[in-house]
């Protein structure tokens, strides 16, 4: 029997799904409690956040992926307020391997939120950001790294708790969830639109209490 290699696959998603028989779909009532956000009429952007949208829109085409991450996607999480105080803390370019189903599995991860061992140690994984990538075509499939890192965080937890993750391809935003062998992803939330980047924004604060509560 030939053994699945995901990094030599590049994470390709059909294989990864078919692999371990997860389902693929947009009915979901965990991704839905997390998409679920309102967003008040009189809500407007902070100034500088707003400035960073417009930068990404004249730009964003032309940022590689260290870029992207320190001219927006920084910006972003500072104002979304993931983090919670010895709780819940935002990491970045962690590794994370676990074998599952007799498959060895191993993916970098651009950004991740988990419960913190220490000061400075991912312990335990909750939601996972990844592939900041220009939107143009890749040799890795960025949805299929992201699940991967997901695939791994759900062994490793091994609590019956959803596994949260979003990937980017440029400007535009997929969130995803995985609960069992259940994968559902969201329309696609473009960063460049003042209305789509503040739903974005609640999201992230929303994922807050979905994990906690």
């Amino acid at each position: 029997m030939q053994i699945f290699d995901v990094k030599k696959s590049k994470y390709d998603l059909d294989q990864i799904l078919t692999h371990f028989g997860l389902s693929r779909g947009v009915d979901c009532p965990i991704l839905d409690n997390l998409l679920n956000v309102t967003v008040s009429s009189g809500y407007q952007l902070p100034e500088i956040l707003d400035e960073r949208r417009h930068k990404l829109r004249l730009e964003g085409d032309l940022w590689n992926e260290e870029e992207l991450k320190m001219h927006f996607l920084s910006i972003v999480f500072l104002f979304s307020k993931m983090e919670v105080d010895k709780k819940m803390k935002l990491f970045y370019e962690r590794p994370l391997t676990a074998t599952i189903e007799n498959t060895p599995l191993y993916v970098i991860c651009d950004a991740l939120l988990a419960a913190p061992l220490g000061i400075n140690t991912p312990q335990k994984p909750y939601f996972f950001l990844q592939e900041f990538k220009k939107g143009k075509k890749s040799a890795i499939d960025a949805e299929g790294q992201m699940l991967t890192a997901m695939l791994i965080a759900q062994h490793l937890n091994a609590d019956g708790f959803p596994i949260y993750g979003c990937y980017l391809l440029g400007k535009h935003w997929y969130f995803t969830t995985l609960h069992d062998k259940n994968y559902c992803f969201s329309k696609d939330y473009d960063a460049t639109q003042a209305n789509e980047l503040a739903q974005i924004i609640h999201i992230l604060q929303n994922l807050k209490h979905q994990i906690a509560y």
